[in-house]
């Protein structure tokens, strides 16, 4: 029967954790193979060692407070510290140690070692991976979000191109609608006389000519976008052609009783630019202004001439934008919110005219207060061809 001195040996030794003593002075005294084997040292090459010999140099000063307290007490005592093994690698340890006091001397220390070096590295590495995995989630949540735009993006657009061919189909309709009904009524009445049928062919002739400006502002936006418009430029007088614009409205705003102020300057204002397209651009602004200015409201035109630069304002006292329509105003196929269904539109007019506007490195900005009316203002540069 083993007595319980070589129980104790037996243990001592086949133990895996890191069992010592040490003598008062904190050198090593015993020290089993397994913990030895552990710091990658035999157990001659640790005995006579002091163990702070041993201690990682950032643990040093808190292991020193641990020894300290240890050493006034023969309570057992647990901390952890990092020992550097013989190949320099760093081993992180949870000590549990008492000391043995015998008349208030200390006369050593016994210490028990577990190597917690893997489950410390499995937490940081839990710690990167729950890191990761946050970032992970994060990037997920805002793909999704991304997506629900998108998704959202795509749904408004759609709503948007079906509103538009709604829109477009009307717009087609009304004068396809007065051709077709004043041709068959010609045809169908002989009779018909002379003065009757000049005012239908009038009628017919201005509403084919509707369409068909209609027709061309489509593809046009179409060509502006793919790039496909090239602006001929040559020199005019901006006065002159409103001028040309106000004549071409003027029975509009009789038949509205729409008080027109123009404001221009009695010189003539040369602009280099495609004319045709700036007649567009302010034909579009001046139909718009009409279109939705009440009977006997007012609509009033600024021209000025700047250093390098012209400006247009056109204002009146329609019905106004709403605000939460103003940041959409210039978007394809947007149609703003409260406009009557008596006026039509297929949602493509202010696209145009900014995309010209922009053609020629200009300026649009749209100021609008719902049912007091609505001032855009253009500027345009003048570049003289040299």
């Amino acid at each position: 029967m083993l007595n319980p001195q070589n129980i104790l040996e037996i243990i001592f030794e086949a133990s895996e954790e890191f069992i010592f003593i040490l003598d008062e002075k904190g050198l090593f005294l015993r020290i089993n193979e397994n913990g030895a084997r552990a710091l990658g040292y035999s157990q001659g090459e640790l005995l006579g060692k002091h163990f702070f010999h041993f201690v990682a140099e950032r643990d040093k000063k808190k292991i020193a407070e641990y020894f300290n307290n240890i050493m006034k007490s023969n309570y057992l005592s647990g901390f952890e510290a990092a020992l550097v093994a013989k190949n320099g690698k760093e081993i992180i340890f949870n000590f549990n140690c008492r000391s043995d006091i015998d008349n208030g001397i200390v006369l050593g220390m016994l210490g028990v070692g577990k190597n917690i070096t893997a489950i410390i590295e499995s937490k940081e590495k839990l710690k990167k991976m729950n890191t990761l995995i946050t970032e992970a989630n994060r990037i997920i949540e805002i793909e999704r979000s991304r997506s629900d735009r998108q998704k959202s993006i795509l749904h408004e657009l759609n709503r948007m191109k079906s509103e538009f061919i709604s829109n477009i189909s009307h717009e087609f309709r009304t004068p396809l609608a007065s051709i077709i009904g004043f041709s068959e009524t010609i045809a169908a009445d002989k009779n018909l006389p002379e003065d009757m049928k000049f005012e239908f062919n009038n009628i017919i002739l201005n509403e084919g000519k509707r369409l068909a400006r209609l027709i061309n502002d489509v593809l046009d936006l179409s060509k502006i976008e793919e790039g496909k418009i090239r602006l001929n430029k040559s020199e005019f007088d901006l006065v002159k052609l409103f001028d040309d614009i106000i004549k071409n409205f003027n029975e509009e705003i009789q038949k509205k009783n729409i008080h027109l102020s123009l404001n221009f300057p009695p010189e003539n204002i040369p602009l280099y630019a495609d004319k045709e397209r700036i007649l567009q651009v302010f034909n579009g602004l001046l139909s718009n202004a009409i279109k939705f200015t009440p009977e006997n409201g007012r609509i009033s035109i600024y021209i000025q001439s700047l250093y390098k630069e012209c400006e247009v304002m056109v204002t009146d006292t329609g019905m106004g934008i709403a605000p939460k329509d103003l940041p959409h105003i210039f978007s394809k196929f947007y149609r703003a919110s409260g406009v009557p269904v008596d006026k039509p539109g297929a949602g493509i007019g202010l696209v145009f005219v900014k995309q010209i506007v922009d053609l020629h490195k200009g300026f649009i900005n749209i100021q609008s207060d719902v049912n007091k009316g609505t001032t855009v203002i253009v500027k345009l540069p003048r570049n003289f061809k040299k």
